[in-house]
């Protein structure tokens, strides 16, 4: 049933408020709190929301440019040191893979922090039919080689888009990419009202200080493409030897720099008297509460024949569980990852597990489902957690043309298990709203676990992780005084 009791500050004043005539909105920007002018890998920048405003989360817009740095370039001795720059990379296809962590504090207290945002991003956008507010503005998602051909520029004697291109160029100087970047799509609190959140609507007068740090991703999330040894040999006059060409490739500290950033926003401008009864309302005992969807990870390495995860959950609203695979190898790297064309993505965000025959989750001493499920089961068991896109062409696969199944096994295996009571409810049918439908704890632990087991196939290679991302609702409560806190 709708989560009724989750209402922002605003629903019960929507009747009177539509008498007022000086109700205004306004577009503002906010720089970060540090004033740093640029911002690297892994590095942390922090926003802070304007005091005693109301801001719609759903609103909020991150604005960066990217810039590619220190690409790799060879020299060529016998050439008396001639360089040809052998490396090309860009901002990742959807480019909030550019953040890794997001931190929300209100008055010092962590309300929501995610980790792995970039993997709750490229596993969750599966589940989306991309258009301009489902993914960023400035990457086409699901054309062919977009994470290098949207790097557009302008011709600045003709003013014409010049396209940008996955070609390598001799000089490193050609090669930087510099694009300017939005991203205006978020899961969790700062999500879509009704799919991630019950209400957007926040007024800092109830709240206090409220921050927002974003903590972004090491390089290896970016693409990178190579040029071959070979078109790089002609790149000098005596040319490059193998050795010169291979040093620069294994030894390169290519980068990523992001600066020009700033959070743009929508203010309310509201008039005094809705002031006067949220106070009278807070005072009188009332609480505000605002459900909202949060995202856990649990991993552990991965045997290859067979293995099993298990974990405990705690929480009023489990809505589902999500497992998949990745290379150890990952997280290993600090450069660029390869260029998966097939996939338009990045080798970092590839969850690949060609070699699975069988899996099944277990929620307490319950297997669920009750038989283990097969790849084409599995397959269909996403397609059923998908409202409004439970048909098999619905699923987003990149640009590839192997097909659904083997795209499904080599680029994104996942297997789903939902534990909502409203499977397959429409956006129409929700009307906006919140639903709490999934499994609850009954505020006690349930042991869960994942187990799976794989094909012979002796020859492949096999380094692994097997990760479980837990799908839960989590509700923000706050009371008189800039009382804030959560329950799960």
């Amino acid at each position: 049933m709708p989560f009724t009791d989750g209402s922002s500050q605003l629903e019960p004043l929507l009747f009177q408020m539509k008498s007022y005539k000086n109700l205004t909105k306004s577009t503002i920007e906010i720089l970060p709190s540090s004033g740093q002018t640029s911002y690297g890998p892994n590095q942390k920048v922090i926003f802070t929301l304007p005091y005693a405003s109301t801001i719609s989360l759903e609103d909020l817009a991150l604005h960066f440019t990217f810039t590619s740095k220190n690409l790799a370039v060879a020299s060529s001795v016998a050439d008396g040191g001639a360089t040809v720059c052998i490396e090309k990379i860009t901002a990742p296809r959807d480019v909030a893979s550019l953040i890794s962590e997001i931190d929300i504090k209100i008055n010092g207290q962590t309300i929501q922090h995610l980790t792995r945002y970039n993997d709750i991003v490229n596993l969750l956008n599966k589940f989306k039919e991309i258009g301009p507010n489902n993914g960023t503005l400035s990457k086409q998602i699901v054309e062919p080689d977009a994470a290098f051909n949207s790097d557009y520029s302008i011709h600045p004697t003709s003013g014409a888009v010049i396209n940008g291109t996955k070609d390598v160029a001799r000089d490193e100087v050609d090669n930087i990419v510099s694009s300017r970047n939005i991203v205006n799509s978020w899961y969790g609190l700062l999500g879509h009202r009704g799919k991630e959140v019950s209400s957007n609507f926040i007024d800092t007068n109830m709240l206090g200080e409220v921050t927002i740090a974003f903590t972004l991703a090491p390089p290896s999330v970016c693409p990178a493409l190579f040029k071959t040894a070979a078109n790089a040999k002609t790149g000098t006059t005596v040319g490059l030897d193998d050795a010169e060409y291979n040093s620069a490739k294994d030894n390169r500290k290519t980068s990523y720099q992001l600066s020009d950033l700033k959070m743009s926003m929508v203010r309310y401008n509201l008039p005094q008297g809705y002031s006067e009864a949220l106070s009278s309302n807070l005072s009188g005992g009332a609480k505000y509460q605002i459900a909202f969807n949060h995202y856990e990870f649990h991993t552990q390495n991965a045997g290859k024949s067979n293995g099993t995860i298990r974990w405990n959950e705690n929480s009023r609203d489990i809505k589902g569980l999500l497992a998949f695979f990745t290379d150890n190898s990952r997280d290993l790297s600090n450069v660029p990852s390869d260029y998966v064309t097939a996939d338009n993505v990045s080798k970092y965000f590839v969850y690949e597990n060609t070699i699975h025959d069988n899996s099944q989750f277990q929620i307490g001493s319950v297997k669920m489902p009750q038989n283990s499920l097969k790849n084409e089961e599995c397959f269909l068991e996403l397609c059923r957690g998908m409202a409004d896109d439970r048909g098999l062409t619905k699923w987003n696969y990149g640009n590839n043309s192997f097909g659904l199944m083997p795209a499904y096994l080599q680029f994104h295996f996942m297997v789903y298990l939902s534990l909502e009571m409203t499977e397959g409810v429409n956006k129409e049918a929700e009307f906006g709203k919140k639903l709490l439908s999934g499994l609850s704890s009954e505020q006690l632990p349930i042991s869960c676990s994942y187990s799976y087991n794989n094909l012979p196939a002796s020859g492949y290679i096999w380094d692994k992780s097997i990760n479980v991302m837990s799908l839960t609702t989590r509700m923000l409560v706050i009371e008189q005084g800039q009382n804030v806190h959560v329950e799960i």
